[in-house]
């Protein structure tokens, strides 16, 4: 094993301790206001958002990136081999500063956004582009592809895609990961099926993921029938699309609970790396679920039950 993975692994290990952690993240949600939520996290890895005054969304966002540095840390101490890893999962974050820009592009408010330095796939000339057009056509040009439209749910839908694909190419070997990339394919096309109807173009999007047979579901009934056994597990004891927030929530959870068990491996390589980052991300969602539940005074909800 190179030595590059043995730091890395330490390294990984070591910031998966400074989470967060469901049992502060319930104090948080049961704080009567979202001042006295974010003063809660003094003394944490998020310590900065304790002053008074700090707004959701931006709390939110440092949330984001926050969680985003210690990829680009823990980036640096990876072999050259992990690197196709690390940029893949730090795609997500350049699929919001695409979605943001598309939204400033629209005239629409959004968000600043992420530093992703090295780990950028096409973001600088993303970035650089000034009409709704031109974004499509970089886009087409770069790793994500042509979205096919430049309207925000379908945009968000595509980059998903992307993002699913490209995290399932960049952990071969990772089973875990498969079984999590499926899965969340399958609830991008549930979802789909619950708003639109028959989702053609984003069951072929999904095909390498998901396999051919959903394509003809109609229903979740239809497409749980027509999922492979990686992706089906999802949508257990889902029958109808108000159920759908119960497996999404659940997704997160089976993510942090296999994140957790690769973390313990013994011998370090990309699975405690890649399951150190898992449970951090998961870690960073509860957290922000349960500011929102303070700044909402409803103590938590049934989402961060699940995960909580």
């Amino acid at each position: 094993m190179a030595t590059g993975w043995v730091a890395a692994t330490v390294r990984a290990r070591a910031m998966a301790r400074r989470r967060v952690g469901p049992v502060l993240a319930r104090r948080v949600a049961h704080a009567p206001s979202l001042d006295a939520g974010l003063a809660l996290l003094e003394g944490t890895a998020f310590d900065q958002l304790a002053a008074p005054g700090t707004a959701l969304r931006d709390a939110e966002h440092q949330i984001r990136a926050e969680q985003l540095w210690e990829l680009r840390v823990l980036a640096g101490w990876l072999p050259a081999a992990g690197t196709p890893l690390a940029r893949a999962l730090a795609a997500r974050f350049e699929r919001a500063n695409i979605e943001a820009h598309r939204n400033r592009l629209a005239g629409r408010p959004a968000p600043p956004p992420f530093t992703l330095g090295t780990l950028a796939l096409s973001w600088p000339r993303l970035a650089a582009t000034s009409s709704l057009d031109e974004l499509r056509r970089e886009l087409g040009a770069s790793p994500w592809g042509d979205p096919g439209t430049m309207a925000a749910t379908e945009l968000h839908d595509a980059l998903l895609v992307g993002w699913l694909r490209m995290v399932a190419a960049a952990a071969t070997g990772l089973d875990k990961v498969q079984r999590w990339v499926a899965g969340g394919a399958a609830l991008l096309v549930a979802r789909n099926i619950a708003t639109k109807g028959e989702p053609e173009r984003l069951v072929r999007a999904v095909r390498p993921l998901i396999g051919r047979r959903p394509a003809g579901a109609m229903s979740l009934a239809d497409l749980q029938a027509a999922l492979p056994s990686t992706a089906r597990w999802t949508l257990a004891g889902v029958d109808q699309p108000v159920q759908l927030w119960r497996a999404e929530a659940g997704l997160r959870a089976q993510i942090e609970s296999d994140g957790m068990r690769m973390l313990r491996t013994a011998r370090p390589g990309p699975a405690p790396v890649v399951g150190a980052l898992a449970v951090l991300a998961v870690d960073g969602w509860r957290l922000r679920a349960a500011l929102a539940c303070a700044a909402a005074g409803t103590g938590p909800s049934e989402v961060l039950d699940v995960v909580a």
